[in-house]
């Protein structure tokens, strides 16, 4: 049982810890819509631009601890932004990415996402992506399974063969020809967060990426693992980054495991 909820409040769809999750997302995400509407007119100041994303980054993260911290003051934080934030709990770990897509954010395309999990150790516990230029909610928690908003509940596409696959890459190329030669429709978004909540509700049908953190995926494993999807993650050497393949079947994840270079 996780400290601070009760076995009460985690009765029904959604309990007391995504709830909260969902709601400090929301309320960040507000502010940073305003922000992205903003960017337009400092187009002219490379600088005062660089800075206003910087600052936009960080007020939405400096959001997001602060409200996660007024539900449970004693869980820890491991932020993009900030690093690690220690706490009374240091297995009980935020993950949070205030914008997973911030080429997309500083270029004005409409293309990213916040991010929020709950790790205890290395088990993720609860997590939500949230696009907010679409207001689409990934939620998911450990054995209650994925959902969209308060929609039916997500899942995995569970497709097998590549020449049907379309597949989200953040790779070098040369990953990419060898799978488009074997007939699958590749996708560059520059958000690896969307791409694996599109592959938790059956949108793409695999993730390939290269060099991720820990706040780029930790949400999007509990959608994948919840939506019956399958995830396999290989930590760099002499880094902290990983290598990272999703995919809607087993049979899927190997196929592309055999093609993907780091694989």
């Amino acid at each position: 049982m996780l400290k601070g909820l009760s076995r009460s409040s985690m009765s029904g769809k959604t309990s007391h810890l995504l709830y909260i999750i969902v709601k400090s997302v929301e309320k960040a995400a507000s502010r940073l819509v305003r922000d992205f509407g903003e960017l337009e007119k400092l187009q002219v100041s490379r600088k005062g631009f660089r800075d206003f994303v910087t600052s936009a980054d960080r007020n939405t993260e400096t959001r997001l601890v602060y409200e996660l911290s007024q539900a449970f003051p004693e869980y820890s934080f491991l932020c993009e932004e900030s690093g690690f934030i220690e706490r009374d709990s240091k297995t009980m770990v935020w993950i949070v990415d205030p914008i997973d897509g911030t080429n997309n954010f500083m270029r004005g395309i409409p293309v990213f996402a916040i991010n929020v999990a709950m790790m205890d150790n290395d088990d993720v516990l609860a997590g939500v992506t949230y696009d907010p230029m679409r207001g689409d909610c990934f939620k998911a928690e450990k054995g209650r399974g994925a959902y969209l908003g308060n929609r039916s509940r997500i899942r995995v596409s569970r497709r097998e063969q590549i020449s049907e696959a379309v597949v989200a890459v953040h790779v070098p190329q040369e990953t990419d020809l060898m799978l488009a030669k074997d007939g699958a429709i590749i996708r560059r978004t520059g958000s690896v967060a969307l791409d694996l909540a599109y592959l938790a509700a059956g949108k793409y049908d695999a993730v390939v990426a290269e060099d991720v953190q820990t706040w780029d995926i930790a949400s999007g494993r509990i959608l994948i693992q919840e939506a019956g999807g399958f995830m396999e993650i290989k930590k760099q050497q002499e880094s902290e980054s990983y290598d990272i393949i999703a995919a809607s079947s087993s049979k899927l994840l190997n196929y592309i495991k055999s093609h993907a270079c780091n694989f």
